[in-house]
């Protein structure tokens, strides 16, 4: 029996077609500066560096080695200022067994959590940026089956949200006891989870997730105090008019009081999975409803004879009475402060499917066609940017296409950050190379904008580089960070693990 294989892709989103000539006559922003660069000895087969850019535009970075699962070892915490000269470091024991898991900031601590081979146990590092000293504590789960996402801390508490069974859970930790404590406040499955913060300005943990039976929708708010206890519950839904047509989706919530918060989500044609427009609202239920037809740059990515033809279609249903039925995913950005009230960044997403043909041939017998449907990723075609006021109005917006790859994982691609001038800078990494675009209101930007991470000399020549990335760090920079391998103009080559700070102009 012989059998014959054919692949395909497929994917559930329009197709796109090429751009050539499309990015003409377009504003090209500068280049980020690149003032400020530390290398490290260091190469990717034994160490691992964690960079966490801190709330007072200083950084910190955790470095431990990879074999310390299996030996012991020592991690190592450095302090750097904003021109990466380091202030301090803190050399701690790696206990074998045990791996650096998530990271978080609560005003002068920050807090390194490892797991460990027994499933159920944790540690939990605190460092002391003022007393620059470090100390731990043991802690134990519910249970072994909870899979950790996220981690947040404020006023001495941890708070984690997880998957337990692919249903929410969310847990407090709190230093001095070691059960680790279930809190009963948010249902939900995994992409149910809109929000999950810290309001470093309430002190509130705060959480929001999208509720559906099927017909109607309402997204729940939940806020806590920094013991774990309910202090506010909240509930949005669509006027009664329209609840049957608008589905709300998952939220957003900006920072503030509970009379000055937004939140900016996704709403689709009765469907909870693709979004039609987005939505802003108060924790009252002051429902505003904006489509993406109403967006300026939405559709920006798409060559200009596609975008015609979907304005006079979007047009002929309007006059029709008929509404706009759009098959979008977003994955939304936590918001951002903006001089003018608040940023929105999110990222336009869709699933990849490879179609895979395989034919039975038998001696004797008919040869049987068959296949199967493999997933095989996420493709992200574009980002858009919407800035909202603090009544929820929306502003002003633009959009980014991106390269339209698939990755592995439903993550952002793009990293933002509000410049102090009101623009706001997007950059994603690709091929050794840094995109970048800094958008503004009205204004038609370059999408093709790139630029390599310098060396420390000009006649150095980089052979390599892997587990490369970039974060927002503070005001107007970021910074760029990984491994490098580095060819001098004479002597030895390099590896090395590089800090380069990008300062946009």
């Amino acid at each position: 029996m012989r059998i014959f294989f054919a692949c395909f892709l497929l994917w559930s989103g329009p197709f796109l077609l090429s751009t050539p000539g499309q990015a003409q006559d377009r504003e090209k922003p500068a280049a980020p500066e690149q003032t400020h660069r530390l290398e490290l000895e260091s190469d990717s087969f034994n160490d691992e560096h964690w960079v966490q850019p801190l709330t007072d535009s200083t950084l910190l970075l955790i470095s431990t080695k990879n074999g310390s699962w299996f030996s012991k070892s020592d991690f190592l915490v450095t302090h750097y200022n904003h021109q990466l000269e380091q202030r301090w470091q803190l050399k701690e024991e790696h206990k074998t067994g045990t791996e650096l898991y998530k990271v978080a900031q609560d005003g002068n601590q920050v807090y390194l959590l490892f797991s460990t081979r027994e499933i159920k146990k944790l540690w939990l590092y605190r460092v002391d940026l003022q007393q620059k000293t470090i100390s731990k504590t043991e802690h134990v789960l519910p249970n072994s089956y909870i899979n950790l996402q996220e981690m947040s801390a404020v006023q001495g508490n941890v708070f984690l949200s997880g998957l337990e069974n692919y249903k929410l859970s969310m847990l407090h930790l709190d230093p001095a006891e070691e059960e680790i404590r279930r809190l009963p406040a948010v249902y939900g499955m995994e992409d149910d989870l809109g929000d999950f913060r810290i309001d470093t300005l309430t002190k509130a943990v705060e959480f929001v997730v999208a509720e559906s039976n099927g017909i109607r929708s309402r997204v729940q708010t939940k806020r806590l105090n920094p013991k774990g206890e309910v202090i506010g519950t909240y509930f949005l839904q669509p006027p009664i008019n329209s609840r049957e047509d608008n589905t709300l989706q998952v939220a957003r919530l900006t920072p503030g009081d509970t009379l000055t918060k937004r939140l900016i989500g996704t709403f689709g044609y009765r469907t909870n999975i693709f979004a039609k427009g987005l939505f802003s609202s108060d924790l009252t239920g002051n429902l505003k409803l904006y489509d993406f037809p109403q967006l300026s740059y939405f559709f920006d990515y798409l060559p200009a004879r596609r975008q015609r033809r979907l304005k006079a279609k979007f047009a002929k249903r309007e006059a029709q009475g008929k509404p706009h039925i759009l098959r979008y995913r977003l994955l939304l950005h936590p918001i951002l402060q903006h001089p003018q009230g608040y940023a929105l960044v999110g990222e336009i997403y869709y699933p990849q499917y490879r179609s895979q043909t395989y034919v039975t041939n038998s001696p004797g017998s008919f040869t049987h066609p068959d296949g199967r449907r493999l997933f095989d990723g996420f493709r992200f075609t574009h980002a858009i940017v919407c800035v909202f006021d603090r009544q929820g109005n929306l502003l002003w917006d633009n959009s980014y296409k991106l390269p339209n790859e698939t990755y592995p994982e439903l993550v952002p691609q793009v990293e933002a950050g509000v410049l102090p001038d009101g623009r706001i800078a997007m950059v994603y990494l690709e091929d050794e190379e840094l995109h970048h675009k800094t958008v503004k209101p009205g204004a038609s930007i370059s999408d093709e904008e790139k630029f390599k991470v310098r060396t420390q000399s000009e006649t150095e020549k980089l052979v390599g580089s892997n587990r490369e990335g970039v974060s927002y760090w503070y005001g107007n920079t970021f910074v760029a960070f990984g491994f490098q391998r580095i060819r001098p103009a004479q002597g030895e080559s390099r590896t090395v693990f590089y800090l380069q700070n990008l300062q946009f102009k």
